[in-house]
């Protein structure tokens, strides 16, 4: 008898045996046919594994491990630290491996879509504003985490069985990458309505596609034996990158007046104090935050005529663009913007179709000895049936 009730007791107990293992427990019923109900649910999920010690690993448990054996020695650790925070929060801690199913990763998917993030802090009376939160930025968050985590857990830990997620129907619609190139009209108009500090930072970040983040390199980045800048990034840590002999030595002398005043940056303007009864003429050394050199490139753009949107960013897409189209080789584009993948380098590919058109009409030409008939069509006779 694998259903029975103790002498004071209230709901009804299973017990039973699978291949030689027995299992026993509380049905937490009081009706004999809801507890076969459930005894069959258990007799189900004992035969699946569901009850297995493996099976019985948490997302709490999965996720610290696979964090200590993978995440913590990742260059975006910082990164897959945060989205691992917010897997837990959405998908509970306590939730099995096992119990990880389409609907309930579609059901996280929905909480991450509808929270918000804000850009700037809150001020009396003011609050910063809050910004969607983008598909690319769900999926990561999700998706990304979530199979990252699972699939070690059945290739590695051998947690078994893990349902079967399906990842490409929850994966949500990304818009496509923005490529973009600006004309030699629109970078002289540009970089004409630039101060000259912005027009040699604006002409960094058209030449090798730094973003602006990156353009703020402190003084030590720059090598002369290269010459070449030391750029931290953030997936692929230093990036060795070679400068043109010009822009080598508009940096050079940058890069030490900064050492010299004890600048953290290399972008700064001059203010000279001329002399004044007795006070001598004095100079000093403003240096650029971000949000400056950002204002100032956005008002000459405007002033150029350019209004289109992510004007800036736009730069390194422009540098990926001209550096594919001039050589034809997408290792060097990657070297050149950093990407940790040449998957991502690959949206740039379109610019290699000038070469790939020199190339077909340098091919020796296949022979059609039916040129001048290309428009005859032949028929065969046929007989027709009376």
């Amino acid at each position: 008898m694998t259903l029975y009730k103790g002498p004071n007791g209230r709901y009804f107990q299973y017990d039973f045996q699978y291949k030689g293992k027995r299992y026993t427990g509380s049905t937490g019923v009081e009706t004999r046919r809801k507890a076969q109900e459930v005894e069959r649910k258990i007799r189900t999920d004992v035969a699946l594994g569901l009850y297995e010690d493996q099976a019985k690993m948490t997302l709490d448990e999965a996720a610290g491990q696979w964090w200590e054996e993978v995440g913590k020695r990742l260059r975006t650790a910082r990164d897959v630290e945060r989205r691992l925070e917010i897997v837990l929060r959405l998908m509970g801690p306590e939730t099995r491996l096992v119990e990880i199913t389409t609907r309930r990763v579609s059901a996280a998917i929905e909480k991450r879509r509808n929270e918000t993030f804000k850009k700037g802090t809150d001020r009396p009376g003011k609050p910063a504003k809050r910004y969607p939160i983008s598909n690319a930025t769900v999926n990561n968050d999700i998706i990304v985490m979530l199979r990252r985590i699972l699939r070690r857990a059945e290739t590695v830990w051998e947690v078994k069985p893990i349902p079967k997620v399906n990842w490409r129907a929850l994966t949500l619609t990304e818009p496509q990458p923005e490529v973009r190139f600006y004309s030699e009209a629109q970078q002289k108009a540009w970089l004409d309505e630039c101060d000259p500090v912005t027009r040699m930072a604006l002409t960094v970040l058209l030449t090798y596609g730094l973003r602006l983040g990156e353009l703020f390199f402190p003084p030590s980045a720059f090598d002369p034996s290269g010459p070449r800048l030391v750029i931290n990034k953030r997936k692929r840590g230093a990036l060795m990158l070679p400068l043109r002999q010009d822009h080598a030595e508009d940096i050079a002398i940058r890069a030490a007046k900064a050492i010299s005043v004890g600048l953290e940056t290399v972008w700064f303007e001059e203010l000279e104090i001329p002399a004044a009864g007795k006070r001598e003429r004095q100079v000093r050394y403003l240096p650029f935050t971000y949000g400056g050199i950002q204002q100032r490139m956005r008002t000459a753009a405007k002033r150029a005529g350019l209004n289109m949107p992510r004007l800036i960013h736009g730069t390194r897409h422009h540098a990926g663009t001209m550096i594919l189209a001039q050589t034809g080789n997408l290792k060097l584009a990657q070297q050149l913007l950093g990407h940790a993948d040449i998957k991502s380098t690959m949206r740039y590919a379109h610019a290699m179709d000038g070469a790939l058109r020199d190339a077909l009409e340098t091919m020796t030409p296949i022979p059609n000895p039916h040129s001048e008939d290309q428009f005859t069509v032949v028929r065969r006779n046929r007989r027709l049936k009376s």
